[in-house]
């Protein structure tokens, strides 16, 4: 019997457990896009193209597994990741545990001030773009910095185009 009792409590922990993974995969892709990790050839270069300095601002709207936060953090920024899928917020914060100058934030990006951002990077689906490219307008400082990965913004032309980023001059 008390076998029994056990293998339910277990069942029900293995059953939240795969909710909580699916409703954050799945909340992820309906409030600006489902993880796809950025290439780790293209982490620097997009950090050399938007002129990283220490002692900035970095955020990352949609943070993922943290790799775009640790390697802003090793150029002496300081970062802040939003990250709204609660599994990959988890693996973002472990990553960043040794980077005191890392912030991890379990949040909705739309809901997320910028206005002291120097730099902001995200790779959202092109459907948030012109949705984000307001926002920014609305919140950036002149002179900061917007990279997206992939998804360019619609009406704003970018200073520095590569293949699979730019870079925008507010």
């Amino acid at each position: 019997m008390a076998n029994l009792g056990m293998m339910g409590i277990m069942l029900f922990v293995i059953f939240l457990l795969i909710l909580i993974v699916l409703v954050g995969f799945g909340v992820s892709g309906f409030r600006g896009a489902v993880w796809v990790p950025t290439f780790g050839r293209d982490v620097e270069a997009m950090l050399d193209d938007v002129k990283l300095r220490p002692g900035e601002l970095f955020v990352e709207l949609g943070c993922g597994d943290g790799r775009m936060l640790v390697a802003a953090a090793k150029r002496g920024a300081k970062v802040v990741g939003y990250e709204i899928n609660p599994v990959l917020w988890l693996v973002a914060t472990v990553r960043t545990l040794r980077h005191r100058t890392v912030r991890v934030r379990l949040g909705d990006l739309w809901l997320q001030d910028l206005s002291q951002a120097d730099v902001v990077m995200t790779f959202l689906m092109q459907r948030f773009m012109l949705r984000l490219e307001t926002k920014l307008q609305k919140e950036l400082h002149p002179g900061a910095r917007f990279a997206t990965y992939v998804f360019t913004l619609p009406n704003k032309k970018a200073k520095i185009a590569r293949h699979h980023w730019w870079v925008y001059q507010y």
